[in-house]
């Protein structure tokens, strides 16, 4: 089945094995009938999915390492936060922390859209999480912990 062309977000770009990952929600990877194999362009440079982990909705591209910056990851804690999607920033609360998952709750009236998943969740300059999901009827989304993907042990 050949792949269909989907915009994504790079949410964060971390050191994997003997390369340089970047990383975006799993699902964006399979809506695209994407898998481990599927060439992708990342920031107009080819790369390849090297990693899935569907347990954590978290895919990882190997990107060339000339072309990438590595981010700075940290971890959630409760208070201010910013989304920072491909055409803009959305100020959030961290209200939940959790070693898979963090919860996050925006301005009911400055939602993320759906094409939002895989982006970064920052705060005080540091990639705390990916977001995964929306939830319109709350105002709260939730992202892939820093826990999970700030730890090579976790990526096995």
């Amino acid at each position: 089945m050949k792949s269909k062309e989907i915009r994504g977000t790079v949410g964060a770009v971390i050191p994997y094995n003997k390369c340089v990952c970047a990383l975006t929600a799993g699902h964006v990877i399979r809506y695209g009938n994407g898998a481990v194999g599927t060439k992708v362009v990342v920031d107009g440079h080819d790369s390849t999915v090297v990693r899935l982990l569907n347990d954590y909705d978290l895919a990882l591209i190997d990107v060339p390492p000339e072309h990438a910056t590595l981010s700075v990851i940290g971890r959630a804690r409760f208070g201010p936060a910013e989304l920072i999607t491909y055409d803009r920033h959305i100020d959030c609360r961290v209200v939940d922390t959790g070693r898979n998952l963090n919860r996050f709750a925006f301005p009911c009236a400055d939602m993320p859209l759906p094409g939002d998943s895989g982006a970064p969740i920052v705060q005080q300059g540091t990639v705390i999480g990916l977001l995964s999901s929306i939830l319109y009827n709350n105002c709260t989304g939730l992202g892939i912990s820093s826990e999970v993907f700030g730890n090579p042990a976790r990526l096995k």
